[in-house]
């Protein structure tokens, strides 16, 4: 009886367990084929949905960042509306009015960068009657706006709160390619690049600074991917290779960039004498492309991981297109330093 009083009190919470169970384990199951399920089939061979989110995260990326930057140009318009108008009430003017009273101001003039206050209309008037707008008073009127702007911004308490894209965390090999720096760093920055482009150029002494201000905290991988365009660019990045087999990658690469020209390629042989290579062994390396066929894997790496446009570069696995400054570096740099610190050896 005791028994029986015992399991009819226990029961809801029996059942209650095994709905709780039962969620999660259908919740599981069906959260694993979100990654691993078949997108399509060719011949027999399957296409994961994973592999179709990894080659579209890039692109998808960029896509999300045009939008922000379209919505972030908007807002600031929609601050400086605000700010124009809230002064012109404070007045009890037009913002017409606000502008022109500006116009006849000394500090806004020299906010402006005008030898001194204009008048925004021509004082001649037009068939019409009209007083007409010129083209410079055009321009005058679009700098007497922002002088008047930074006016009223440094006066405001203005807090954005709308944040840009988070950047895709991608699963990026750094395979067996050249690198600088402790193979144990916090932060790997592994870089595709063309020695033929000429914003892979510009980045060369932005990764030397980034060494100089992070040492060891940062490993700099360098991955081929000889873009189309560009006809001697997978012969570049051969020679680089043979040279690395001397323990002088980092110097070839340094001259290849150095000696870069437009539609132009450059003599190989010439630039491993510079740097005192052995010469038979490099001529060798080259006359038998032994290293063909790694430069076509980066580039295949590349295209599955959705690259484009060269450089581009992966902070520990977060994607940074293009040329940029070393500050726009800092700040992936520094976030995954941060991370690292938090997660621990």
């Amino acid at each position: 009886m005791l028994t029986s009083r015992l399991l009819i009190a226990l029961g809801p919470i029996i059942a209650l367990a095994w709905l709780i169970s039962s969620a999660a384990k259908l919740q599981s199951s069906s959260a694993e084929p979100a990654t691993s399920a078949v997108a399509a089939t060719v011949n027999g061979r399957s296409i994961t949905v994973q592999e179709v989110e990894l080659a579209a995260a890039i692109p998808l990326y960029q896509i999300d960042q045009l939008r922000s930057q379209r919505l972030h140009q908007t807002l600031q318009q929609k601050i400086e509306d605000l700010l124009l108008d809230a002064e012109a009430s404070r007045k009890g003017l037009t913002v017409s009015q606000l502008l022109n009273e500006a116009a006849q101001s000394e500090s806004v003039a020299r906010l402006a960068n005008l030898p001194g206050p204009v008048r925004r209309l021509n004082s001649s008037p037009g068939q019409n009657g009209s007083h007409q707008e010129t083209g410079q008073d055009l321009q005058e009127q679009a700098r007497i706006r922002q002088a008047l702007l930074v006016t009223l911004r440094r006066k405001s308490d203005i807090r954005i709160a709308m944040k840009p894209p988070e950047p895709p965390m991608l699963s990026v090999s750094v395979d067996d390619d050249p690198s600088i720096g402790p193979a144990d760093a916090p932060v790997t920055i592994v870089e595709f690049s063309d020695f033929q482009c000429p914003y892979c150029r510009n980045s060369v002494e932005v990764m030397k600074e980034l060494r100089r201000i992070y040492g060891e905290r940062i490993r700099l991988v360098y991955r081929d991917y000889p873009g189309p365009n560009h006809p001697y660019a997978a012969q570049a990045a051969e020679a680089a290779q043979c040279a690395g087999d001397q323990r002088k990658f980092w110097e070839y690469h340094d001259l290849l960039f150095d000696r870069q020209a437009p539609g132009t390629g450059w003599n190989f042989i010439e630039l491993a004498k510079e740097i005192e290579l052995r010469q038979e062994t490099f001529a060798a390396c080259m006359d038998t492309a032994r290293y063909r066929e790694e430069v076509a894997k980066d580039l295949r790496d590349g295209l599955k991981l959705g690259i484009t446009s060269t450089p581009t570069f992966f902070v520990n696995g977060r994607p940074l297109i293009g040329a940029h400054p070393a500050a726009d570096f800092h700040a992936l740099i520094d976030k995954a330093l941060a991370e690292s610190t938090l997660v621990g050896p």
